[in-house]
């Protein structure tokens, strides 16, 4: 699991700081503090301390499954009139700053948001029946 994830990083995090190399530099551990040892400790300590930063992306899942939140045209599965177009979509992190291709991702959306409304306007078709008087 994640919260796994981050106590086994808080241990390593002390065991790396623990090193002779960081002797010279190492105070005393002020947050989650020594004392703090048992799993339940180290996870009220993350869920209290640790927060996203940066550039998350990835949190909505594209596609058809039970997972999936959006399908192909950004709109969230069950919701009628909502979509998602932001860096949330994207499958995975881009090698770079995610601004452009988030504005990318937000004219495509904003396409597929006027061709719809422009399918939904289009009259239908008029036939006019002449009769020639004779």
């Amino acid at each position: 699991s994640e919260m796994a994830t981050l106590v086994a990083g808080v241990r390593l995090a002390r065991e790396i700081i623990a090193g002779a190399a960081f002797d010279p530099y190492r105070g005393p551990e002020l947050h989650p503090g020594p004392a703090s040892q048992s799993v339940g400790e180290l996870e009220a300590f993350v869920r209290q301390h640790v927060q996203t930063l940066y550039h998350p992306v990835g949190t909505c899942k594209m596609g058809q499954d039970p997972q999936a939140v959006v399908d192909a045209e950004l709109r969230v599965h069950g919701v009628m009139g909502l979509r998602v177009i932001d860096a949330s979509i994207m499958p995975t992190i881009v090698n770079a700053n995610t601004h452009a291709p988030t504005v990318m991702i937000a004219e495509k959306g904003a396409d597929m948001i006027r061709q719809r409304s422009a399918i939904a306007h289009i009259p239908e078709p008029v036939t006019l029946d002449l009769i020639q008087a004779g």
